[in-house]
């Protein structure tokens, strides 16, 4: 059976970090990475998760499974970090919810949901992260890609954006960045958000969000606002939540899917079709990340102290974007890559061909994405002047 399989090409970015590593130049820049890095190049552990993994490890008696929605205490944390503490969903008993492998596992889970309901087509703006295609469409689902970013205005194409999701109508389901758009950094803003709301509210399409950088755009509240606006103006919502970023926890794999119904009648039969598709792909989720969060969330001075940390993580890449944005305009690259200043999160999109991030590579060793998306997290004071002489030369030499 497997004599005439042939082998499928590495990830993208994954085969980049290996370019990355093999490449023996001392002047080299990762542009290319997919997590946070501090100022010495590391990924590191939070306090706060360290705090607690120790708590966990000093009372835990057992390695049993979790139940299947999940870890106690770590759904409702989640909600309560999404929808805020004084939700009337959270109030009113609409929302339900299960942990999941990672963001990546609630929007699977979602997307099965979704087939079993014979959704029409999912509509997301172009461009997007290039995983939502297989994790939607190997559901068996139609994604179909509508306007939303102009990479060489440097800007969200809003018009055309609101025209197709105009088109929109029951049965079909809107799939949109929560904050931090990955790859652009370009967010709505607070009245095109409201605008969104209200064709949904209109047209009766379902919004599905992914929230997978809560907490990196203006903080935990700002970065909730299409959520909770979404979720008290209109009937259903489904929301893919990420604690990857915001509480450092890739390889724990901590996620969750949160659902809003009419009513918590129709919220907890979702859920139901949610624990029976995890049950036929993973059964249980992981409890280790799960548990870490839940018991942060669960204490008033660990939820501070993440809270704090949190913020510096956003912070820290604010400031690359001034210092990058900044440092061109003082080489003499003008306002070229002034908007880079004031998007968010950690990715952004350079104005540039593939020819042209080829060359960044080869002739200056600066690694980004295939579409020129690069981390943030990436610059620093030590490489920022390098990363611009690199940019003049690819763009006017």
């Amino acid at each position: 059976m497997f004599a005439d399989v042939k082998p499928l090409p590495p990830d993208p970015i994954l085969g980049l970090s290996k370019l990355f590593v093999d490449d023996p130049r001392e002047r080299k820049i990762d542009l290319g990475v997919g997590v946070f890095r501090a100022a010495d190049n590391t990924t590191p552990v939070l306090k706060a998760v360290k705090i607690a993994e120790q708590r966990l490890l000093e009372r835990q008696a057992t390695k049993a499974y979790a139940p299947p929605a999940g870890v106690p205490g770590f759904v409702e944390g989640a909600a309560r970090l999404v929808f805020g503490e004084d939700s009337p969903v959270l109030r009113d008993g609409r929302s339900a919810g299960v942990q999941t492998p990672g963001g990546c596992g609630a929007l699977r889970v979602g997307a099965e949901i979704l087939r079993r309901l014979e959704a029409g087509t999912v509509y997301v703006g172009a461009p997007t992260w290039p995983n939502h295609a297989p994790l939607l469409t190997e559901a068996g689902l139609k994604l179909e890609m509508i306007p939303y970013y102009d990479a060489q205005a440097r800007a969200i194409e809003f018009d055309g954006f609101i025209a197709a999701v105009e088109k929109l109508g029951p049965g079909d389901v809107l799939l949109v960045h929560g904050a931090c758009h990955n790859p652009t950094g370009a967010d709505l803003d607070r009245a095109q958000i409201d605008a969104i709301i209200e064709t949904a509210d209109r047209r009766g399409f379902l919004p599905f969000v992914d929230l997978a950088y809560h907490g990196f755009a203006a903080g935990l509240d700002d970065d909730a606002y299409i959520v909770r606006e979404m979720a008290r103006r209109l009937p259903e919502l489904l929301v893919s939540y990420s604690c990857s970023k915001n509480f450092g926890l890739y390889r724990e794999r901590t996620g969750a899917l949160l659902i809003v119904g009419e009513t918590g009648e129709r919220a907890g039969a979702i859920q139901s079709h949610a624990l029976n598709v995890a049950r036929g792909m993973y059964s249980m989720p992981p409890a280790h990340g799960g548990s870490i969060v839940a018991e942060i969330l669960q204490s008033p001075e660990l939820e501070a102290k993440w809270r704090d940390e949190l913020a510096h993580m956003r912070d820290t890449v604010k400031a690359n974007r001034r210092l990058l944005a900044r440092t061109a305009a003082e080489m003499q690259l003008g306002d070229a890559l002034a908007y880079i200043e004031g998007q968010n999160g950690m990715f952004s999109l350079l104005p540039l061909s593939e020819k042209q991030v080829l060359a960044m590579r080869e002739k200056h060793g600066v690694y980004m994405t295939g579409n020129a998306r690069i981390n943030l997290c990436g610059v620093n004071a030590g490489n920022v002047a390098h990363l611009c002489e690199a940019y003049r030369d690819v763009t006017q030499g």
